[in-house]
Formats: C-alpha cells, structure tokens, sequence
C-alpha cells in the first residue's frame, strides 16, 4: 500500500521484521572471506603477557559491528591481549556521551560517519593520529588522511542512486532522473537528519550553482522534487522498509547499504550519477581522557590492516581507506575502489556544515511541512 501523504514521515516501528538494523552498514551474518593479504606492519611490543587491558569502543551495529566484531576485534585482542568491549552508538549519540562524560570519559575509540569529529575536535574531545603508532596510514589514499592530523578514514562509501531494477529496468544515469514523472509518488527522500539527506541536499545545492555557503537553491530544487516523494524517512530500517513494500523505487542513498539491501534479497543496484557522488568517510578518533590511549592508537592501526579492511568491505559492502587492499572484480563494480573512483567523490565541507546545520534544518521543516 502506498503512503497516502507524499511527504510524511515513516516511523521505524513499521519496519519489516527480517531487516535488522544497519547503522554503519547491514545486518546479516558473517562469512569467511575468500581471500586475505598479510600486512607487513607488526607491532613491537603486544603486552601479551598479564591481564588484559581493556577499551571501550564504538561501533554503528548490524552487519557493520558484526564484521567488526569478527575481523577487527577478535583478533586484536588476541595480538594485543585486550579485551574490546563494544558499544553501539550512533555519530550524533556518541557526540553526545562524549560531551556529557567529558571530565571522565568512559569510551577510548569513537567511530563518527557524520562529520562530528570536526566538533569534536574543536572541544577538546579527541586526540590527535600518534603518527609513530598509525603506521599503517601510510597505506591509505590520501583522502583518508585527516589534514587536521585527526583519526584516519578506516572505510567509505559513496552517496548515489538507488533503484529497484525490477521496477526500474534502464538504469538511471543523472540525479535529475529522480524527477522524472514517471516515477511519480514512488521516490524516496531522505531527512536532513541523516547524514544522507544532508549530503542530497548540498548536492542538488552544487548542481544549482550553490554549495555549503549558499544551500537555497538546493532546497528549492528540492521543493520541485516533492510532487515524486513517496515519503520523507530519517533512517535506513525505513529506506529498506520502502523499497521493500515497493512504495520507493529510487531515492538518494549510498553504496554500502545498497550492497546490503540487495544481500537481503531486495531487487536493488546503485548507480554512481554522472554529475559525481558524494563522500562519506567514516573515521575513528582515540578519546581524549582515554586511560589506554596507546592501546587505543593500536586498534585504530589495526583497523588500517588491509586484510581487515579487505574482510569488513567483503561483508559490509563499504569501500577499504587502504590502497593496498584487493578486491573482486564483482565487489570492485559496487562501491568507490582504486584511486580514480576515491578521487572522483565529493566531499562535504565540515567546516562549514558543523556551523550551519541548525539553520538548514529550520529552513528544511519549513520546506517539507508545507
């Protein structure tokens, strides 16, 4: 059944029972990659003697955490006797905690997808990349070195076209496909709240001679899209929930939850538009307070090891940072991989965003609830 009012907000409680929560990607299981690299980086002293030491570090949850979980963290700590408890946050809740528990953090490594970690850093609230350590950076394309001297890139993807292919047999090749008539009441659009509808939005911006300095001429591109709008939804459960009552055929989203749409069984491609698409570099940050910060240094760097970053894009379906991973021709094909794709996305100015959100979003509900 479609949705009645073209832009209404769709409540995370109708999500389907089968499709879990994907905050950083999807939420399936696990397998064992085909293949592995070795890294030829190796730590000097591991502590592996005594007990364990402990970090406390984020994780987006869904197959996202579940990859993780598996070929990030079991085997740090095994290499680094640790124990790795993990907590399930997303970037704007993790700001948060951080902020309140400032004077006696509890979390050591924090992964922010949202562009929180130039807010962050701007408090005081995480350290700077300890190079001695991070040696595994030298590896990364040169996008996933924060010029800030922050935390590094461990993964990204890219912000496209979704599209049921069932629905939609030629495949969409322009983000003016989206306004197309004859997918009328059947395009999903995604709030500003998420991380995805805030980047539509500077793009459709860029594309109507604006940008992050001047976003009006992207919402009122927007405005003419809304006579297509299935529904107004804020987080994945929902996307996957409209594609999946096929009331959505195509919407703006990225490639690392099309990849894992698609492995739920959801008759779903993503194309990169010909105009460009943009960025989204989830990255880690060691907390400052941390009471194990070098350890925390060491996970990051871990995360960097490009036969993790191979087996985490294998399962999640997000891009590897590190230039030196390998990939199939197949999984190659649906995410930004090699150094053309990766220089190719557009970034978001954080700068900028972090300073102006308020005010772009009063002038989106406006915009949507008319």
């Amino acid at each position: 059944m479609l949705v009645k009012k073209s832009w209404m907000k769709i409540s995370t409680a109708t999500v389907l029972a089968g499709l879990l929560i994907i905050t950083g990607c999807g939420g399936t299981t696990t397998k064992t990659p085909e293949t592995t690299t070795t890294t030829t980086t190796k730590p000097t002293d591991n502590n592996n003697t005594g007990a364990p030491k402990k970090l406390i570090v984020t994780s987006f949850g869904g197959d996202y955490e579940t990859a993780q979980k598996e070929y990030l963290i079991k085997p740090f700590e095994k290499e680094f006797n640790a124990k790795v408890e993990v907590v399930t946050l997303y970037s704007a809740d993790a700001l948060v905690r951080m902020r309140a528990e400032k004077n006696a953090p509890t979390l050591d490594v924090v992964q922010f997808s949202g562009g929180q970690e130039v807010q962050a850093a701007k408090e005081g609230l995480i350290l700077k990349a300890d190079e001695k350590i991070l040696s595994n950076q030298k590896e990364l394309y040169e996008t996933a070195v924060s010029k800030s001297g922050y935390g590094p890139s461990i993964a990204f993807d890219a912000l496209g076209i979704i599209y049921n292919d069932e629905k939609i047999t030629t495949a969409p090749t322009s983000w003016n496909d989206l306004w197309k008539p004859e997918y009328k009441g059947h395009v999903g659009l995604v709030d500003l709240s998420n991380t995805f509808g805030l980047q539509f939005a500077v793009m459709n911006a860029k594309l109507a001679g604006g940008d992050e300095t001047n976003m009006t001429p992207g919402f009122e591109k927007i405005k003419t899209l809304l006579p297509n709008v299935a529904a107004i939804v804020a987080s994945t459960p929902d996307v996957g929930n409209l594609f999946a009552q096929e009331e959505a055929w195509i919407a703006a989203y990225d490639s690392g939850y099309a990849f894992n749409f698609r492995k739920k069984g959801q008759p779903i491609k993503f194309v990169v538009p010909k105009e460009g698409a943009m960025a989204t570099f989830i990255n880690a940050q060691v907390v400052t307070g941390s009471k194990n910060a070098d350890l925390a240094q060491e996970f990051i760097n871990y995360a960097l090891r490009p036969e993790v970053q191979q087996a985490f894009a294998e399962q999640t379906g997000f891009a590897p940072s590190n230039k030196n991973v390998k990939l199939s021709e197949d999984l190659a094909a649906v995410m930004p991989y090699g150094e053309e794709a990766v220089n190719s996305l557009v970034p978001l100015n954080w700068e900028v965003v972090s300073t102006s959100r308020n005010a772009w979003t009063e002038q989106w509900n406006k915009l949507i609830s008319k």
